[in-house]
């Protein structure tokens, strides 16, 4: 049965080939230079542009439902082109072109909005991970005062590019700076606990600075490259959930302005969430 399918399939394709050619026969052949060329420009569209990709990594089904129709449009012009249908094949292309812009109009570039947005999550790892860096003894952090004063000039050209509308170029400028500071953290976390000593103007400003910490953590795990193994996935799970918890309670006693008792849950969140990334295995 297949097989009968498949000769089936053969003779149409033969007899649709033959009837372009027969139809076309003594068709002014001089465009057909220019229509190949704009068959190629279809072609380099379709297969591997910046747009068919971003459609394919989001899902976009109404995208990827007319890109395949554009693909569908490029073949029936190839083979109208290679019958002599100059006239068909350029038709065919321009419908292709047509189809193309369409699915890429319904995957767009990310909205200015959402660049400002990865750009102020980009900012706020490099502010909480270069907090937690220089908490550290001197000895310890891995990075001396002039690759410090380096980072820290990174992210004020980083705010300065974005106050003047390029996000996209500021997340770029803080890239490297939070994969420094990442890696550098992550070392830290693979031989021993964290040291959080720094003096605070306030009990608030105390308070706020573990609650970066917490945050950071949290944010070492979204980020990190490994997962924890499936023997330690419910330990994680738990420490992620208690740690949770204790960082709600800190934060109603913070309303309350009952800074002591905050606080303390708080370095109680911080030390859960830390045991969570040791148990998940966190390495780059």
């Amino acid at each position: 049965m297949n097989a009968r399918i498949y000769v089936t399939a053969l003779l149409l394709l033969g007899v649709s080939s033959g009837a372009w050619a027969a139809d076309c026969n003594g068709e002014d052949q001089g465009k057909a230079p220019q229509v190949a060329q704009k068959l190629d420009l279809l072609a380099r569209l379709l297969d591997d542009s910046e747009p068919v990709r971003r459609a394919q990594r989001e899902g976009n089904e109404a995208a990827l439902l007319k890109i395949e129709e554009a693909r569908q449009s490029l073949s029936d012009a190839r083979a109208a082109l290679d019958g002599g249908c100059v006239a068909d094949a350029s038709s065919l292309s321009s419908s292709g072109l047509k189809l193309a812009t369409t699915a890429f109009r319904k995957s767009p570039n990310p909205s200015k909005e959402q660049v400002r947005e990865s750009y102020e999550a980009a900012l706020q790892l490099s502010t909480t991970f270069l907090l937690s860096v220089e908490a550290q003894p001197e000895d310890l952090r891995g990075l001396n005062a002039d690759d410090l004063v380096g980072i820290e000039r990174q992210i004020e050209r980083a705010e300065a590019t974005a106050s003047s509308g390029n996000f996209a170029e500021a997340a770029r400028l803080l890239a490297p700076v939070n994969d420094r500071l990442q890696r550098r953290l992550a070392a830290l976390l693979n031989n021993k606990t964290l040291y959080y000593e720094k003096n605070f103007a306030t009990r608030a400003d105390e308070y706020a600075y573990y609650k970066e910490q917490y945050e950071g953590y949290l944010m070492l795990l979204k980020t990190g490259q490994k997962e924890a193994s499936y023997s330690a996935r419910n330990r994680v799970t738990v420490l992620l959930d208690s740690a949770a918890n204790l960082y709600k309670d800190a934060e109603t006693n913070a309303v309350a302005e009952s800074w002591d008792t905050a606080i303390v849950k708080m370095q109680d969140a911080v030390s859960h969430s830390e045991q969570a990334v040791r148990a998940s295995g966190y390495t780059y």
